[in-house]
């Protein structure tokens, strides 16, 4: 007996979060309206977003390299883009395995069609609902082994950011790692406000948040060297050559500022 799956409900007259953020990074996966509306950003937004992803796969690539971790979490994943964490993971160590969280059905449909591998777990999940969220991870990975959480052009969308992380971080062993980067206005602010406004106006919630407030949401982790840091000025020699260090390797100078912090961190032991 064969399953009758409802077809999706594509809106093309407004813009989502998953497909902008496609869009900037120069991928397919995105509508009129949403190129439309990246017109509209700040050039320093797009190219912070830009390297804010490049800093999360070169930190997979570092902690599989540096930590022997090979169980990832991709939260809020949005729509496929090569490289994506679960190549990054398996150019390096064939085992490692990956599971990608998302509360848009139509990027966990295209996720599921393109990112199909053995290692590979696609979820659907509102990041807000921790207990979905934990109990996706539980039934793709061992938590009996170390896994690392990447909140990567995820965490300015949701309003309380910092409760989901607290929950999270109270339900995982200790030991867990978190990749993180977050928008702030502290730098280039005008820039940022002015992006956040155009943002929400269009019905996407956008949070920048301040150093003080991410430092807040880093409670209970160790921050690995150089700390919280712009997302380029993190580890930028750490590039091994192989298949993907082009989408590693930082594109903007360190001496420029970006209206973005990152910071690799690892789950206190009690």
């Amino acid at each position: 007996m064969s399953v009758q799956h409802q077809p999706i409900a594509l809106d093309q007259s407004h813009p989502s979060s998953a497909r902008v953020h496609n869009a900037i990074l120069g991928g397919k996966d995105y509508y009129t309206v949403d190129h439309a509306l990246t017109q509209n950003l700040p050039d320093k937004i797009a190219c912070t977003i830009v390297e804010s992803r490049r800093f999360a796969l070169r930190a997979v690539g570092h902690l599989i390299d540096h930590h022997q971790i090979t169980q990832f979490v991709d939260l809020g994943c949005g729509f496929p883009h090569t490289p994506n964490i679960h190549d990054i993971a398996t150019a390096r160590i064939d085992n490692a395995r990956t599971l990608y969280i998302d509360n848009d059905k139509l990027v966990a449909t295209h996720a599921r069609a393109l990112m199909r591998h053995h290692t590979t777990h696609i979820a659907e999940a509102d990041l807000r609902d921790t207990t979905a969220v934990l109990e996706a991870v539980t039934a793709a990975l061992d938590i009996s082994e170390p896994i690392a959480l990447l909140l990567s052009g995820t965490a300015e969308l949701i309003d309380d950011v910092a409760a989901m992380v607290t929950a999270l971080t109270h339900a995982l062993p200790a030991g867990t790692w978190l990749v993180l980067t977050h928008i702030t206005a502290d730098i280039h602010g005008h820039d940022v406000n002015s992006a956040a406004q155009t943002l929400r106006a269009a019905g996407i919630s956008y949070h920048p948040r301040t150093h003080d407030e991410i430092t807040e949401m880093l409670t209970g982790y160790h921050l690995h060297t150089p700390g919280l840091v712009a997302p380029h000025r993190w580890r930028p020699e750490l590039i091994r050559p192989g298949r993907f260090d082009h989408a590693t390797e930082p594109l903007q100078p360190t001496y420029r500022d970006l209206s973005a912090y990152a910071a690799i961190g690892q789950q206190r032991r009690t």
